[in-house]
């Protein structure tokens, strides 16, 4: 087991669109992760299992762009005992590593939401440009909805609904600053 790190982390999150020859542009390295949620709301209490480093558990703290984190690799063990005890808040997606962003493709019933992020070294430095065949719908880093503790903390049969409302809420929003 690892020792613990504390930091702020200066993150950016937007749902976001896919067009439909940009899968292959995905070539890149992906990771199913499974993330269960001991504790919702602030702090925020989750076990990470699909990254290469092992189980994490990370306890994070705050709103908006910048917010407090302490994360550190657990034995599997641990691992197992702590997505029982978040029993059915779970979820699961697919995520990509593309250059400075990571987008995650949703699972189960969430399936058809993804959400793209950026972590930045200052709260006000620039986002760059998304990849290509990647559309920013908009920007939802204040949106609670987007966070994965309430997503996970949602009724299984809401889930799909959610996803089709927040598509239909972005018809005719101009993008980063409009």
């Amino acid at each position: 087991m690892s020792v613990g790190q504390t930091f702020f982390e200066i993150e950016r999150r937007f749902l976001v669109s896919i067009e439909d020859h940009s899968w292959e542009l995905l070539d890149v390295q992906r990771h199913l992760l499974r993330q269960g949620y001991i504790r919702g709301g602030d702090p925020s209490i989750r076990i990470r299992v699909g990254e290469p480093r092992g189980p994490v558990l990370t306890c994070k703290s705050g709103k908006g762009v910048k917010r407090h984190e302490v994360e550190t690799v657990v034995p599997e063990e641990l691992a197992v005992a702590l997505f029982e005890a978040a029993e059915d808040r779970v979820i699961e997606k697919i995520r990509w590593k593309i250059g400075p962003w990571e987008l995650d493709r949703f699972v189960g019933g969430l399936e058809g939401l993804f959400l793209m992020e950026i972590e930045l070294a200052h709260e006000d430095d620039p986002v760059p440009e998304s990849p290509t065949g990647i559309r920013i719908l908009r920007e939802v880093t204040d949106d609670k909805r987007f966070t994965s503790g309430y997503l996970a903390s949602m009724k299984k049969k809401k889930q799909p609904k959610l996803v089709k409302k927040v598509y239909k809420e972005v018809k005719g929003w101009a993008g980063l600053g409009g």
